[in-house]
Formats: structure tokens, C-alpha cells, sequence
């Protein structure tokens, strides 16, 4: 059996057609009549005839491939908000390289500098928690591939285009909504502090204590890397005293609020049972929890990723200026449990 490629030459001589008419029959051109178009794709079906994607790219200039760093697929809203990347590529005919940068900055240079070399048509950017530098990522668009940052404010970077989710209104809402419970000591659990991406949600802890007349104390906020041995320390900070103890929390997401109460069940702390939590994620798992935190800041990540490749595609198809830096806003939703 022959299993030599059919190619567009192959066919056109086996049609006696110019290479031409046949690949314009294939893509349906106007200025080809139906019968020719039909006799064509009739044997391009017969023969199995599959266009060569390389060298439709190469004529194109486009690799058709969209570059993607993120810190972490185990970090469930990165997961999810990649389905929403894919779907929108795929339709739009792109295929996707995603690369871990485990938020370290070093590992994250190191697969910008090998998506630059892969010719990637774009490239979409969660940034980790040590990157303040944005020279690896520049040399994208000193070449004319357009980046899009997304869920992590790139704040250092101010020309830049975003698709950000609205984390102050998310953490505003969930403290307010344990305000409005009766509660007047309620905790922060923050992401790492010196990350710019972190802040939005303290401004809306803030904000909300504020609007609502309850005294800010700095004794019921704390930070964690993200640590488990990190996450304890804050975790001690805010609840080591007994006689003022927080009666709710909120934290930066799900999985250190996780480890917060398991923390302070393995301690048998005294106000275990009775402090009300919500935090960022609004895990899927929740619903099987005997006791699930009162509520979650959904971050609708599916839609994050949907508006950061749509993004991208635009800057792609040069249907948005280069220079006309977008910053777009998802709505967070608070789910009560």
C-alpha cells in the first residue's frame, strides 16, 4: 500500500486542473463554479487528500500556535480557565503550548525564551509571584507578537493589555455579606505582600470594613506564600489569641482557607465550629463537605480565559492597535453555600 501523502500538485494533475483552480475549489472561492468545486472535493474525499497545515502557516506568516504561561494547573482556577482558552483557539483555529512556570521567575524566563524561539503567534501571561522584570516578555512584542496578561495585575508593567477578574468587588462582597451576619472581627487571609496582584482584594476587604463602620485592626490580617508551613504561621497570627479571637475569615483562596481549618482542627481550637469563612475558588468539592465554608468568590475563570484569548485574537488580526492597551474586567460572584 502506498502511503505517500496526497498533495495539491497530485490531485491537480490527476483533475488536469492548474494547482490554483484546485486549491481555490478547495476553499470554496466564489470565482470557481459549483461543478468544478464539487468534482474537486469529491476527490480530495476519494483520495484523502489532507492540506499541508505547515505550509498554509508558512504562506501565512503564522504558526497558529498561541503560547501560554501560568504558575500552576493544580491551582484549579488556572485549569478551568484554560478550558476557556482552548475551546476559543481551537475554534478559532489555533492550537495552544502551555508551559508551568511553578511561580518561579527563572523557570517562567526560560519558557518565554523557548515560545519566542517556537514563533508563537501570541502569547498569554499569568505572572509569578516574583516577577517585577518584564524584559522577557517585551522581546515578544519588540517583534510585533502581541501579549495579553491575565488574572495576575501586571501593575509594574502599566502598557500593557489585561483581562483581569474583579477581585477588590469579590472580597468587598464577601466581607460585607458576613457584615451584614453580624460579625465586626473579621480576618484577612492574604496572598504574598509584596505582590501587586494581592492588593485588589485587601482594597476590597478595606473598603468594605470602611463603608460599613468596623473598625479596621491590623491584628486580624496576615499574609502566606502559599506555603502550607507559611499558611500556619498567618494562620497563628490571627487566631492565637483566644480572648480575641476573629469570629469570620476571609481568605485569598480556597485551598490556604482549606488549610486554615484543618490547622485549627488539628489544634482543637475552642471557636473552630463557629467561625464563618469564605474564600476565592468556589471548588466544585464543596458540596460533599460536611461543613463547607458559608460562601465562595466565584472568579468565574472560564470567562477570564474566554476574554484574554479573544483578546489576544483581536491584537492578532491587527483589529485592535498595538498600542491601545485594553484592560478588561470580569465580574467575581459570591455563592452562598
Amino acid at each position: 500500500m502506498n502511503n505517500t501523502p496526497i498533495t495539491l500538485k497530485f490531485l491537480a494533475e490527476k483533475l488536469k486542473m492548474s494547482v490554483s483552480t484546485v486549491s481555490k475549489a478547495l476553499n470554496n472561492y466564489p470565482t470557481i463554479n459549483e461543478y468544478t468545486k464539487k468534482r474537486v472535493q469529491e476527490m480530495a474525499k476519494e483520495l484523502h487528500f489532507t492540506p499541508n497545515k505547515s505550509a498554509i502557516n508558512l504562506k501565512e506568516r503564522k504558526s497558529r500556535i498561541i503560547g501560554i504561561i501560568l504558575p500552576n494547573l493544580l491551582d484549579h482556577f488556572f485549569t478551568r480557565s484554560i478550558y476557556g482558552v482552548e475551546q476559543f483557539a481551537m475554534a478559532n483555529g489555533y492550537n495552544v503550548i502551555i508551559g508551568q512556570s511553578h511561580d518561579d521567575l527563572e523557570k517562567e524566563i526560560q519558557l518565554a525564551n523557548m515560545l519566542l524561539k517556537s514563533r508563537v503567534d501570541g502569547l498569554i501571561v499569568a505572572i509569578s509571584k516574583n516577577t517585577q522584570d518584564f524584559s522577557h516578555f517585551d522581546q515578544f512584542e519588540g517583534i510585533g507578537t502581541p501579549v495579553v496578561y491575565y488574572t495576575r495585575n501586571p501593575s509594574f508593567n502599566l502598557n500593557c493589555h489585561k483581562v483581569l477578574g474583579d477581585t477588590f468587588q469579590g472580597c468587598y462582597q464577601a466581607t460585607k455579606y458576613l457584615i451584614d451576619r453580624g460579625h465586626k472581627k473579621i480576618a484577612y487571609l492574604g496572598g504574598p505582600k509584596m505582590n501587586n496582584f494581592t492588593h485588589d482584594r485587601f482594597n476590597g476587604y478595606i473598603n468594605a470594613l470602611k463603608d460599613n463602620n468596623v473598625a479596621f485592626n491590623a491584628d486580624f490580617v496576615a499574609y502566606t506564600d502559599f506555603d502550607k508551613e507559611n499558611t500556619i504561621s498567618a494562620i497563628q497570627k490571627l487566631f492565637g489569641d483566644y480572648e480575641n479571637t476573629p469570629t469570620a475569615l476571609v481568605a485569598f483562596k480556597e485551598p490556604i482557607l482549606f488549610d486554615a481549618i484543618k490547622y485549627l482542627r488539628s489544634i482543637n481550637h475552642p471557636n473552630v465550629n463557629e467561625i464563618e469563612c469564605i474564600g476565592f475558588g468556589n471548588s466544585s468539592f464543596i458540596n460533599y463537605l460536611d461543613l463547607p465554608p458559608i460562601a465562595s468568590v466565584e472568579e468565574n475563570p472560564e470567562s477570564v480565559g474566554e476574554n484574554a484569548i479573544n483578546l489576544l485574537l483581536k491584537l492578532i488580526n491587527n483589529e485592535i492597535d498595538a498600542e491601545n492597551y485594553q484592560k478588561i474586567m470580569v465580574a467575581c460572584k459570591l455563592v452562598v453555600h
